[in-house]
């Protein structure tokens, strides 16, 4: 859930359910809704009785505040995840497009654009004395004219930032992933001050009577003299802080990993209370007449007395199924954002039937988070999977019984690998791992030099392969974690690689699809898409299939590189295919999974889901089964198309009246027997 705005007596936030919600602020009860084309991570912005606000649709929307309808919407290149500022009749918004755009509050009309050379992830614009600050991934502080968009000045620090400037008294403040919090000129950029904490600051600076006010992933908030950047207190929560502080009447209000919502006093940093959700806070808390509003990723939005942290009422959204399911032996296991593993009987394999998380349902063990696109591996009878609550866990395959679990240092959104007889794994801690698959004991780890391990390993011929966001993928001894080679893609590396007859594949944020030989490194060769590459490739039969964000599922020669064919879906392509059969299936953020024909790319079918489809599909006995954003698991006969979907409410309900029918029929039957 994204960071809650409150104007008029209204509450105004979004949702993972693609959603816009307007609720009453003193009750929680809905005003109304807004359904956009993606996930809603944007914090609006109110202003004049509109509404505005960005989705992962690409779009940045203009709504009437009081009603909901859309007054105009601007598409740009990409999710617009950063949340827009209006000043002087115009808005200010990043896309991960790579652009800083300037439209007109009024019609939506372009003004300008420019283009950093990084993605704008979650930094907001900030407006000051005609100046536009924002941060992006190419690890810089952008001042641009807010009239014209010229460049003004730009600074650069020693990783990406996400973080977003907070300016006061002609200084710009900003956090960086290079663990520290800078204070610059806001005329000339020039540093004034930087502090090191000890993890990366993704969290918005808030500032208040010469105090900065900051939190970082080393799970500490702290409070820092504005004017030399000299510490004045810290305060640690139980899990990272990436949550924005809010300071009001003297306390500092922030949200952390650990699920609470803390209340520190602004002076010293002692407790005053803090309130448990039912999942990690990294909603900015907003703060009105003595409430306190804070979205959890427990998908519900909360509203707190501000003075005591007193639960006043709380509103609850949708939620999701990121994780991708791995079937064997007639039980489909898959993880749910409920902090659910869950293994559901497969057998049935009727075409077009859904799983909802709570039917069908052999076991499900609860982990201490939500299990978000780590993809449970079944070995030997042994479930193995990430969570965020920063464990890989061991379960028993039938039973849901628990083995083992290791703690790392941060969430797991990897996928495990097991082979002889080792785990191997990444964890947003940078470290990749490898643990005995028996026991669970660590046996080493490898450090990468990026901030976040999301690959999943590829094990082969003595050898882990993996990718970092420091842009390069490692080779590592698979009994030692010693560096066999790395290679520099030229942005981010979220695919999981595929190691197939002594070559590496792996895709890169910067659009490109690798082939790297497996021994050393080398580039054999590359493909360039028209997007990032988050999809993990597929290879069969001599062909790399891989999704891209340019809506398209490609087919390359996978000894050359050569196009083969692709297939243009209606949405960004992040799920990885599986190829079966001669038949390639894949998902879409168009909600659609797609069978294509593996050597043509001909359409075969495809089935719309109720969100969308990031999930891989696994493919086992003539049954296709993958999840969805809509909490569904599904599953399809392979061969044909599969027909609509029949709830099974409704199914109940159609065979209950069909039995209350026979029932008239034979009472009435009775009777005229009776008369006659």
């Amino acid at each position: 859930m994204g960071s809650p705005a409150v104007a008029g007596g209204v509450v105004y936030v979004g949702s993972y359910d693609h959603k816009i919600y307007a609720l009453d602020a003193a009750n929680g009860s809905l005003m109304w809704s807004y359904m956009t084309g993606g996930i809603v991570v944007s914090c609006p912005a109110v202003v004049g009785g509109v509404v505005y606000v960005g989705s992962e649709d690409n779009m940045l929307y203009a709504l009437n505040a009081t009603n909901g309808n859309q007054i105009w919407n601007y598409t740009t290149g990409y999710y617009v995840d950063s949340d827009p500022v209006v000043s002087n009749g115009v808005v200010y918004v990043g896309s991960e497009d790579k652009n800083v755009y300037a439209l007109d509050a009024a019609t939506g009309a372009y003004l300008w654009n420019y283009t950093t050379e990084g993605q704008i992830m979650l930094s907001s614009p900030a407006v000051a004395n005609g100046v536009v600050y924002i941060g992006a991934l190419d690890h810089k502080i952008y001042a641009l004219d807010a009239a014209t968009g010229a460049l003004l000045w730009n600074y650069t620090t020693g990783d990406n930032v996400v973080s977003s400037p907070a300016v006061a008294d002609d200084v710009v403040y900003i956090g960086s992933l290079d663990d520290k919090i800078y204070a610059l000129d806001a005329a000339n950029g020039k540093q004034l001050w930087n502090y090191i904490t000890r993890g990366d600051v993704l969290s918005n600076p808030a500032v208040a009577n010469g105090v900065v006010y900051v939190g970082s992933l080393d799970k500490k908030v702290y409070a820092l003299n504005a004017t030399t950047g000299e510490f004045i207190w810290r305060y640690e929560t139980g899990g990272s802080v990436v949550s924005s502080p809010v300071v009001v009447n003297g306390v500092v209000y922030v949200g952390s990993w650990d699920g609470r919502l803390y209340a520190l006093d602004a002076a010293n940093g002692s407790y005053l209370w803090n309130y448990a959700t039912d999942d990690i806070v990294i909603s900015r808390p907003a703060v009105s007449n003595g409430v306190v509003y804070v979205g959890g990723w427990d998908g519900r939005l909360y509203a707190l007395d501000a003075a005591n942290g007193d639960y006043l009422w709380g509103y609850a959204t949708g939620g999701k199924v990121d994780s991708s399911p791995a079937v064997v032996d007639g039980i489909v296991y898959v993880g749910s954002l409920d902090h659910k593993i869950y293994a559901l009987d497969a057998s049935t394999g009727m075409v077009g039937f859904d799983w909802e998380l709570h039917n069908n349902v052999i076991w499900s063990y609860t982990t201490g988070s939500q299990v978000l696109l780590s993809s449970p591996a079944v070995f030997d009878g042994v479930v193995y999977v990430g969570s965020y609550d920063h464990k890989i866990y061991a379960l028993n395959a039938t039973t849901g019984a628990y083995k083992w679990s290791y703690t790392t240092g941060s969430y797991v959104v990897s996928s495990p690998a097991v082979i002889n007889g080792m785990v191997y794994v990444g964890s947003q801690d940078n470290k990749v791992y490898a643990l005995n698959a028996a026991t669970g004991e660590y046996v080493w780890s490898y450090a990468t030099d990026g901030k976040i391990v999301v690959s999943s390993p590829a094990v082969a011929d003595g050898a882990v392969y993996v990718g970092s966001l420091d842009h390069r993928i490692y080779a590592l001894n698979a009994a030692t974690g010693a560096l066999i080679w790395n290679y520099t893609t030229d942005d981010m590396v979220v695919s999981s690689p595929a190691v197939v007859d002594g070559v590496v594949y792996v895709g890169s944020q910067d659009g490109k699809v690798y082939a790297l030989n497996a021994v050393d490194g080398k580039q054999v060769w590359n493909y360039t898409t028209g997007a990032p590459v988050y999809s993990s490739p597929a290879v069969a039969k001599g062909v790399v299939y891989i999704g891209s964000q340019d809506n398209k599922v490609y087919a390359l020669n996978a000894t050359t590189g050569e196009y083969k064919w692709s297939y243009t879906t209606g949405g960004k392509v992040d799920s990885s295919p599986a190829v079966a059969d001669g038949v390639v299936y894949v998902g879409s953020s168009d909600h659609k999974i797609y069978a294509l024909n593996a050597v043509t790319g001909e359409y075969k079918w495809s089935y719309k889901t109720g969100d969308m489809v990031v999930s891989s599909p696994a493919v086992v006995d003539g049954v296709v089964y993958v999840g969805s954003y809509d909490h569904c698991v599904y599953a399809f006969g392979a061969s044909q198309e599969p027909t609509e979907v029949i709830p099974q409410w409704v199914l109940l309900i159609t065979f209950s009246l069909a039995i209350l029918l026979i029932v008239v029929l034979v009472v009435v039957l009775y009777r005229r027997k009776r008369r006659a």
